[in-house]
């Protein structure tokens, strides 16, 4: 086994913090983890189900029937219903009083709330996620109108999860008073890659997560980014490069911590693949133009948000740690009381 694939505690690591005295100017242009779980599993779940007030577990699935079938029926289901397209509003009710409007930007690619659009996403335990607290990006670089956007938002912290060269390659441009701090997180590379067929490509993809996920200097890293965003008061944002694969794990952990059922979790991972459309199509033609049509349509998935790669993640995850509370404290080195902060925040 890769060497990255042994878990370790992880290291403290402070964040790299700017603190404008002025808003960014043009000239420095600088973006429920309780899945459904089968009975042999269910045991092993119970004490991450007991952090959060002993709250019933979620239906388990028929006798015999894994885990990534249950999730892959489950998406099915799930997009035949319609509930793909329910969540571009959150499955919201009618009652949406007093609920912020869905935020659209047309040059900040992926941006979105974390906890969807509408009345929120619903929970395990019958309530909904909390909107205008925590949300994800893309690069953030937006133009002048999208930055008038953000402003009124009112974010007071951006984490920018990339590595030095993607910063000098598109740096951040902040909302006007936000303070911003590099986490610094190793992107998944999809350049290096080679896949002989679609499959392979996801192949590759869930291999990368799974590094992502348990990779010691990346949950040290993950781990910070919770931390802040429980201890700082006010809307945050945090973005890698495309909002996809850094981004789209914190995310998915923010909603497991909120008791989202994992079918949702999925489907707003998949929702990459709506709000940044284009850009996703933008290289692949790109790539297409570089090799050939039928090097670029194997090499897709590599670009797109695929229902395994998140699974693979999570499955990892159960691997080395067992349980959501067991990676969150001894993998990302939370405190309960982070964890429990976190939840308050998202949860009305």
């Amino acid at each position: 086994m890769d060497a990255a694939f042994h878990a370790s505690p992880p290291s403290s690591m402070p964040l790299h913090t700017d603190t404008p005295h002025e808003p960014a100017r043009n000239a420095s242009l600088h973006p429920a983890f309780m899945p459904t779980l089968d009975a042999s599993l269910h045991g092993s779940y119970a004490p991450a189900l007991r952090t959060h007030g002993g709250r019933p577990p979620l239906p388990i699935p028929p006798h015999g029937l894994t885990r990534r079938a249950f999730l892959k029926s489950s998406a099915r289901a799930v997009a035949l219903s319609g509930l793909g397209a329910c969540l571009l509003s959150a499955c919201g009710g009618s009652d949406t009083t007093d609920v912020p409007a869905a935020v659209q930007l047309t040059s900040v690619e992926n941006f979105r709330d974390v906890s969807g659009s509408g009345a929120g996403y619903p929970t395990t335990d019958g309530r909904r996620t909390r909107r205008g607290v925590f949300y994800r990006s893309g690069a953030l670089s937006p133009d002048d109108a999208d930055a008038a956007t953000l402003a009124r938002l009112g974010i007071v912290h951006v984490y920018d999860l990339r590595v030095a060269a993607e910063v000098d390659a598109q740096p951040d441009r902040l909302p006007y008073g936000a303070v911003r701090s590099e986490l610094d997180i190793s992107p998944i590379d999809v350049s290096a890659a080679r896949p002989a067929s679609e499959a392979e490509a996801v192949a590759w993809m869930s291999e990368a997560e799974r590094r992502l996920v348990i990779d010691a200097q990346s949950r040290s890293r993950f781990g910070a980014l919770l931390t802040q965003l429980a201890n700082t008061a006010g809307p945050q944002v945090f973005h890698g490069s495309t909002g996809k694969d850094r981004t789209g794990w914190a995310a998915a952990l923010l909603l497991a911590i909120a008791d989202v059922p994992l079918d949702v979790i999925m489907q707003d991972y998949l929702l990459t693949n709506t709000y940044a459309a284009a850009a996703i199509s933008a290289r692949i033609d790109a790539l297409a133009r570089r090799t050939d049509s039928t090097a670029a349509t194997r090499a897709a998935p590599l670009y797109q948000a695929q229902p395994d790669v998140l699974q693979a993640a999570f499955d990892q995850m159960q691997q080395s740690f067992g349980t959501l509370n067991s990676y969150l404290t001894s993998g990302l080195g939370l405190s309960q009381g982070v964890i429990d902060t976190l939840r308050a925040k998202l949860v009305v």
